[in-house]
C-alpha cells in the first residue's frame, strides 16, 4: 500500500525539521510527503526546497503546498487530500518524531485487520492523568485498553498498551485512514484555525459510520512535543475550546438526557475543580494567572448561552469571524 504523508504546519520550522528526518529513516518509507503552509513568512518553503534533493535521494516526493484560502488546520488538511496520491492518508503534526518503525506497525494492522479504516499509533508522551477527579467529571483520562470519546466531548486514551485495540477516536498528531474513507469525509472547516477538536470530529463520524473500524497500535510509536508556535491567545483558544465542544456536542453525541446531563455535570465540575485550583494557588503562592482562566471559562459559558441556538444550526460565524 502507498502511503501519503500530510502535515499542515504553521510557523513551526525547527520542530519540521526533527519530524522530516523521522519520515526519512523510516523501515517503511512513504511515497510521498505533502506540507500545507500556513506560516505568515517563506521559512517552511525554504525549508522544503532545501529538503528535496535527499528526499529524492530515498525516492519520496517531497511536496509544498502554500494554503492561499485561509488559516485553518481543517482547510489545510482539505487540501493536502485533494493531492494525495497514496492507498493510505497519513496526517502527521508538525511537531512529532516516529519511531524507525512507525509506518511498517501502521501497514501491519491494515494487513492483519481486514476491517480497518484508520489506524493511530501510539503516543509515548501523552499527557493525560489517571485521575478519579477527572473521571468523575467525565475529563480526559486514561483507561486500560480504550481509547472512547465521552458524553461530555472529551476522551479516554490507553494506559501502558501492549497490544493492538479497537478506539472511537483518533489523535490529530498522527492519524492515518483509507483512501475510501477520505473520499467520503471531509474536515470540518466549521473549524477554525487552531480548530480544536477536529480530530476527534473526524475519527468519531468514521467510528459512527463504521463502528470497529478504527485502531491504535502500541508498536508504531511516537513523541509528540506539542510545539506552542501557532497556537492561539490564551483568552482566544479558552472561548474556542468551550464553544467547538459545545459545537461538537449537539453534532456528534446522541441528545438523550442522560447523556445531556453528563455535558453539563462536566461543566460545572471543570469549573469548580479549576476554580478550587487557582484559589489555593493565589493564596498560596499569590499567582493570578489561574483566577484569569477561570474569569475567561465563565464569559466563555455565557458567550455559548447567549448563542446557543446559533452553536445548534452548527453557526458559529459570531465566533469564528473574530478569528480572521
Amino acid at each position: 500500500m502507498k502511503i501519503s504523508a500530510i502535515i499542515p504546519t504553521y510557523n513551526r520550522g525547527d520542530s519540521l525539521k526533527e519530524t522530516l528526518d523521522s519520515l526519512r529513516k523510516q523501515t517503511k518509507l512513504p511515497e510521498e510527503v505533502i506540507i500545507v503552509d500556513d506560516s505568515d513568512n517563506d521559512e517552511i518553503e525554504n525549508l522544503v526546497e532545501h529538503r528535496k534533493k535527499e528526499f529524492n535521494e530515498k525516492d519520496i516526493l517531497l511536496k509544498y503546498i502554500r494554503n492561499e484560502r485561509e488559516k485553518s488546520l481543517t482547510i489545510a488538511r482539505n487540501i493536502g487530500i485533494e493531492d494525495a496520491i497514496g492507498d493510505i492518508i497519513l496526517f502527521l503534526d508538525g511537531d512529532v518524531i516516529l519511531d524507525e518503525n512507525y509506518i511498517k506497525e501502521i501497514l501491519k494492522v491494515y494487513e492483519e485487520h481486514s476491517d480497518a479504516l484508520g489506524v493511530q499509533g501510539y503516543i509515548m508522551n501523552m499527557a493525560l492523568p489517571v485521575s478519579v477527579l477527572d473521571k468523575i467529571i467525565f475529563y480526559p483520562h486514561r483507561e486500560k485498553e480504550k481509547c472512547r470519546v465521552l458524553p461530555s466531548t472529551y476522551i479516554t486514551y490507553p494506559h501502558a498498551l501492549i497490544k493492538t485495540v479497537s478506539c472511537q477516536w483518533l489523535s490529530g498528531s498522527n492519524q492515518s485512514y483509507k483512501r475510501s474513507v477520505i473520499e467520503n469525509f471531509k474536515y470540518d472547516e466549521n473549524l477554525k484555525r487552531y480548530s480544536y477538536k477536529e480530530d476527534v470530529d473526524f475519527s468519531y463520524r468514521v467510528y459512527k459510520k463504521y463502528p470497529g473500524s478504527l485502531y491504535i497500535t502500541p508498536h508504531a510509536k511516537l513523541i509528540h512535543n506539542k510545539s506552542h508556535e501557532g497556537r492561539l491567545p490564551n483568552k482566544t483558544l479558552i472561548f474556542m475550546q468551550h464553544i467547538y465542544t459545545l459545537y461538537f456536542f449537539y453534532k456528534n453525541i446522541d441528545q438523550t438526557i442522560k447523556n445531556k446531563i453528563i455535558f453539563i455535570w462536566c461543566w460545572i465540575g471543570y469549573l469548580i475543580m479549576n476554580a478550587s485550583i487557582s484559589i489555593m494557588s493565589f493564596i498560596i503562592r499569590g499567582s493570578k494567572s489561574g483566577l484569569v482562566t477561570v474569569k475567561y471559562t465563565i464569559g466563555a459559558y455565557v458567550t455559548c448561552i447567549r448563542h446557543l441556538k446559533e452553536i445548534k444550526k452548527g453557526d458559529l460565524g459570531f465566533f469564528n469571524r473574530e478569528l480572521r
